[in-house]
């Protein structure tokens, strides 16, 4: 089916582009996410903090750009994507009021498992979901 309307077929360009490159992403944010929460389970040098809030600022900006691509979909007419699609992002909200207040009470192992065995299966399981929504960004 090809797309009529210029716009929607720059909407779809767009949203393929910005999917493939949060898929470049969510791997490398994971595995320093996790070198981040073995590093609070041994200390809490500035080393230590400075890795770990660039690490939050990225996670940041690719919630950020999920959320982008999510309300991009939401008005593409040439493609369906189902709103499930993101289901395992929108998980995300309650995990960072767990993090800051496991961070704003100095609690660096609640942090580190929260990190290890919260943050890195969502993200596992929204590289799933977005691969899902690029296969039907690409649909023909």
């Amino acid at each position: 089916m090809g797309i009529d309307d210029p716009r929607q077929g720059e909407l779809l360009e767009k949203l393929v582009e910005g999917v493939d490159g949060a898929l470049g992403t969510v791997g490398e944010i994971d595995k320093r996410l996790v070198a981040c929460s073995k590093l609070l389970r041994v200390g809490d040098d500035a080393d230590t903090f400075t890795a770990l809030s660039s690490c939050i600022s990225n996670l940041g900006d690719l919630f950020d750009l999920v959320r982008e691509i999510r309300n991009g979909t939401s008005v593409l007419k040439t493609r369906s994507v189902p709103a499930d699609a993101f289901a395992s992002w929108e998980k995300s909200v309650d995990l960072f009021r767990e993090m800051l207040t496991a961070f704003e009470g100095k609690d660096w192992i609640t942090l580190a498992d929260l990190i290890q065995y919260e943050i890195s299966p969502l993200l596992a399981e929204g590289e799933k979901d977005l691969t899902r929504v690029r296969e039907l960004l690409a649909a023909a």
